[in-house]
């Protein structure tokens, strides 16, 4: 199968060459040795949560805990107007007779689906649906028949009655019609024309089908639809009425808005209304404010009269307006503020002394009450608005810059994506589930959720506000924005803005996902990256007239950097392999070049784990999964639509043999790759955002990067990632995980807090165990240490250093961290293998085919004696690292094989090649260098060698983890050694050898891209796998 858009946009890499950016490098540490003694009984540590029916116990706790702040404890407003939610429609594709004669449509004609709001699905592109039902309206004369739209997707146009009424363009925000003028007092039809449209960035209209690029502002998530084949997946752009719709009567003078712009420092806050009028003329009223707390019993005040007015202002150098008004008094006078048509805007100040504040622990929240009314007192229209009292900020003043801070307290954001499955909540109307939804986010230590590519329903947010759940907001734009839709883009920012700034959940908006260098190579129809950087002012100028407070990201996964604001990326190193910097460098502490002096953001990483067993029995259709044994043992995740297991697993980890195996592998690894790349975000102190790829599945097999599926089920990776996001932990480091007994080993100890208090005295326990062979782990050493930490920081603490025991199979490094009481904060475990050390027959010589290469360094790290060719005798080994060299003196090397002895080419250029009669293709890996092969061949070669003795060498010269294959090489009378993955002429992944084996004569040839060189002394299964090798057959192997 060959890469999907995502795959391909992570391969493309981020272009920062000459931009002034600079790459953030390993903290220089002052090594402090923790030596251990055998002293003391064994540390027992409690165990960590494992399970679902563990979490699920947590959560009923959780539920508790949160309950009262569910409560809505303010009064009743007494209502005005009526208002009748429209839930049955009659919809239909628009056909060509429609679009000849609308009144086909008008008038109900032809054939009809009934449906109920919200809906949601197909057709994707420039397609157009039809709506219609029917609605009753009184209203009396000084009241207007409005129409409460909560969101269409994507352009709608409303018809009542035959005429056109108005529309709207964006999926995400409500929008309101006056149709006093189109309705009749009782029956009336409406019809809702939804027209869809191709996005920016290009999409399908069926499963693998031809792009197209349009106008539609939309990223590459939505609430999805349920659809096996195009539906599940990724989220695509459908169409729809995908949220509730009113018909509402109510006074022609109304509130049509109300946001409390907390201001903490000032002890108050202030209310912004937007009052409607509907008709010219000038509407003298007041407003009477009450305040109560919402989740909790108080009343602030009650019946606060504003009266609308202004002061008198003069222009400078107007000296005849100033004696005219001086002369007649009005000068001194306030000015009253009428409502005019239109809307109209009032900024109403009030104080919050001893207010309570909106916590993460306890979000405390307001409902200010607005009454709007008339000169004789009579109530037009009235409005409630919950609030909470909340401040955030992120500093651009100190070094570095960039820093969180909510209500005065550093805060680093520790979270995940979303894609559909709250929305998919809230669509259904299961607010229980959205409720345990949050609620699982927040046992898993994460503290903000970013709501990714789209704004979401305003019900999500008031879930996030009640339950202390952070979010960030994200703009509809994924990759390019259309020149055409700049101004567009602008209009749906301030919608965006208005719709999240009432809830103290929401502390970021960001503008565009992963925008891409050259507009994508449409410089013809996107911004190029000069004019979007002057969108990023519009939008910021746009968001801050309606939330000076507004904290913004301009991009969300940067690959077309510098903006102007906290500079972020998306690193999915441990999937598309390699994307943004490679897992040894990640680990070490290496990040993407930045702006200097700034600190950065992770929006997105992670790795795909597949669906649990019962899920994919339950849920997907039959043409998936095996139908029998014998079709399971070919059976691949490929044959799951979207699935990128298949493709990407050779990268990581062995190929399964049957489903339960794909899933456990593929489980395991999106656990590991989650500990690994969590625990490297949190002992960087300049990372002080990060997001993972993804939470909860909205369908059966939707993105499977998700951490728990469509049932949550959770995942080994939840928890792995509960653990990781422990706010005060400990973390283990080290860049070799393998050892010959008699070396020293050293580990280093990282301690991570994430709360905004220093620890000034924290006791670090620490015990070394050795597994015999009896699979027992006995202890060999244990020692403690006092030390501190540093507030929203991380700081490196020791080495524990050891001796590794002769007869131990591993080593488990076990690190907890208490305070000064006793209380145990988190501990930490790490498994080191143990490999004899394996030497090189004394009778085995070679010749190097090469120069100063890796064949060289190979016979001087085997410490091999060499021969010249004609001295090569059978059982003998040409190493050789140089075609030309070898083509020099081919006919001598190959009648010296055909005649016992081997020869190994190593590390071949890619291109094409003859050895013997055989011929074979070396290709360059078609996904950045690779960490891992597979050694699940069945060669006699590997036998005996663990699952992963093949990944993450460490390489000396680097002084960490570096790739160990660059390509890979198929040829037909090649028998496998090693394996890994690579795509053909065609684009399709398959399987790929990275070493092979092929008999020449009496001798034998391999090719080996593997990187044995100068890897041997540090990574015992690469020497051991090496003299293998050189050996094989001349002791029987």
């Amino acid at each position: 199968m060959k890469n999907d858009q995502f795959a391909n946009i992570a391969a493309g890499g981020v272009l920062t060459a000459g931009k002034g950016l600079k790459a953030p490098v390993p903290e220089n540490v002052d090594k402090q040795v923790w030596h251990s003694d055998n002293y003391g009984k064994k540390m027992i540590f409690p165990p960590k949560m494992c399970t679902k029916e563990e979490l699920y116990k947590e959560l009923d706790e959780w539920k508790l805990r949160y309950g009262p702040f569910l409560q809505r404890l303010a009064p009743e407003l007494n209502k005005t107007g009526k208002s009748q939610e429209l839930k049955e429609f009659f919809w239909r594709i628009e056909t060509s007779q429609d679009r000849q004669d609308y009144r086909e449509v008008m008038e109900g004609r032809g054939e009809w689906e009934k449906v109920t709001i919200p809906h949601y699905g197909g057709p994707l592109g420039n397609a157009v649906t039809c709506y219609r039902t029917e609605f009753t309206a009184f209203w009396g004369e000084e009241e207007a028949v409005f129409l409460n739209f909560e969101g269409v997707d994507y352009i709608a146009r409303i018809f009542v009655n035959g005429s056109y009424a108005g529309g709207h363009e964006g999926f995400f925000a409500p929008f309101h019609l006056d149709v006093t003028g189109y309705a009749k007092q009782g029956k009336n039809t409406l019809v809702v024309r939804v027209e869809n449209d191709f996005v920016h960035k290009r999409n399908e209209r069926e499963l693998r089908g031809t792009m197209y690029g349009g106008d539609k502002i939309y990223a590459a998530t939505g609430p999805g639809f349920d659809d096996p084949e195009l539906g599940w997946h990724h989220c695509p752009p459908g169409m729809g009425i995908w949220q509730s719709v009113f018909v509402e009567v109510k006074n022609r003078c109304f509130i049509h808005d109300v946001y409390v712009r907390p201001l903490t420092e000032e002890n108050r806050a202030e209310a912004w209304l937007e009052i409607y009028k509907c008709d010219p003329g000038y509407e003298d009223v007041h407003v009477n404010l009450s305040l109560f707390g919402r989740n909790f019993k108080e009343t602030v005040f009650e019946d606060l009269e504003y009266i609308p007015v202004t002061g008198c202002a003069i222009g400078l150098g107007d000296s005849f307006t100033e004696a005219v008004l001086t002369a007649s008094g009005a000068k001194e006078r306030p000015v009253p503020l009428f409502m005019e048509k239109g809307m109209n805007y009032l900024k109403i100040p009030f104080s919050m002394e001893a207010f309570r504040w909106w916590t993460q622990e306890a979000p405390y929240l307001y409902e200010l009450q607005v009454s709007l009314m008339d000169q004789s007192g009579q109530i037009l229209h009235q409005k409630a608005q919950s609030f909470g009292m909340r401040s955030f900020r992120m500093d651009t003043e100190g070094v570095p810059k960039g820093s969180f801070y909510l209500n005065g307290h550093q805060i680093r954001l520790r979270g995940a994506n979303t894609m559909g499955h709250e929305q998919q909540c809230v669509m259904k109307g299961d607010m229980e589930k959205l409720l345990e939804d949050i609620l699982l986010a927040r046992i898993c230590n994460m503290n903000f959720l970013r709501l990714t590519q789209r704004p979401v329903q305003e019900k999500v947010y008031e879930y996030c506000d009640m339950l202390g759940m952070l979010t960030q907001t994200d703009l509809p734009l994924f990759g390019v924005l259309r020149i055409n839709q700049f101004t567009e883009a602008l209009r749906q920012t301030e919608e965006m803005e208005k719709l999240v700034r009432k809830h103290p959940c929401n502390i970021l908006v960001s503008y565009i996902n992963e925008p891409f260098p050259n507009a994508y190579n449409q410089p013809h129809r996107h911004l190029l990256r000069e004019d979007l950087m002057k969108f990023f002012d519009c939008a910021d100028a746009v968001v801050k007239m309606n939330n000076p407070e507004r904290v913004t990201k301009h991009v969300d996964g940067d690959y077309d950097p510098p903006s102007k604001t906290l500079p972020d990326n998306h690193c999915y190193t441990l999937w598309y392999n390699g994307c943004g910097v490679d897992a040894g460098a990640l680990h070490k502490g290496y990040w993407l070049p930045v702006k200097e002096g700034w600190n950065y953001g992770c929006g997105e990483f992670g790795a795909e784990g597949l669906d649990c067993l019962e899920t994919m029995e339950k849920y997907y259709p039959k043409e998936w999964l095996p139908a029998d044994k014998k079709e399971e043992e070919s059976w691949s995740p490929a044959n799951i639509i979207a699935s990128q297991t298949g493709n990407f697993h050779y990268f990581f980890y062995d190929t399964g043999e049957s489903v339960e195996e794909w899933i456990q592998y593929s489980q395991e690894h999106q656990a590991w790759a989650t500990k690994w790349m969590t625990e490297a975000f949190r002992r960087n102190k300049r990372m002080v955002s990060t997001a993972i790829h993804l939470f909860i599945d909205a369908f059966p097999a939707g993105w499977m990067k998700t951490i728990m599926d469509v049932d949550r089920n959770p995942k080994p990776a939840y928890f792995a990632y509960r653990d990781a996001l422990t706010p005060v932990m400990v973390s283990l480091r080290t860049d070799r995980f393998c050892y010959h007994p008699g070396e020293t080993a050293s580990v280093e100890v990282w301690g991570c807090n994430d709360e905004d208090r220093y620890y000034d005295k924290i006791r670090a326990e620490y015990q070394i165990e050795g597994c015999n062979e009896k699979g027992i782990y006995e202890l060999i050493g244990q020692g403690e240490q006092w030390v501190a930490l540093d507030k929203c920081s991380s700081r490196y603490l020791g080495n524990v250093e050891f001796s590794i025991p002769e007869r131990r199979q591993s080593i488990r490094i076990t690190v907890g961290i208490r305070k000064e009481d006793g209380e145990l904060l988190h501990y930490n475990e790490m498994v080191l293998d143990v490999k004899a050390d394996a030497a090189l027959p004394d009778f085995i010589r070679g010749c190097i085919i090469g120069g100063k290469g890796p064949g060289r360094s190979l016979a001087e790290e085997l410490h091999l004696k060499t021969r010249t060719i004609p001295a090569m005798e059978p059982g003998d080994v040409f190493l050789i690292d140089d075609w030309k060299a070898y083509e020099e003196s081919r006919e001598e090397i190959e009648n010296a094989v055909r005649g016992g002895a081997k020869a190994i080419f190593l590390e071949l250029n890619a291109g094409d090649y003859r050895i013997g009669e055989t011929e074979l293709t070396i290709k360059e890996s078609s996904m950045l260098p690779m960490i891992f092969v597979s050694r699940k061949t069945g060669h006699p070669l590997v036998r005996g060698f663990k699952e992963f003795d093949f990944r993450n060498w460490y390489d000396k010269e680097a002084d960490r983890i570096t790739p160990i294959l660059e390509s890979t090489f198929t040829g037909k009378n090649f028998t496998p050694v090693l394996l890994s993955g690579n795509t053909d002429a065609g684009g399709n992944w398959g399987p790929a050898a990275a070493v092979g084996e092929c008999r020449l004569g009496k001798g034998l040839v391999y090719i080996c891209q593997l990187k044995l060189a100068r890897r041997l002394n540090e990574n015992p299964a690469a020497k051991e796998f090496a003299v293998r090798m050189l050996i094989r057959e001349a002791e029987g192997i």
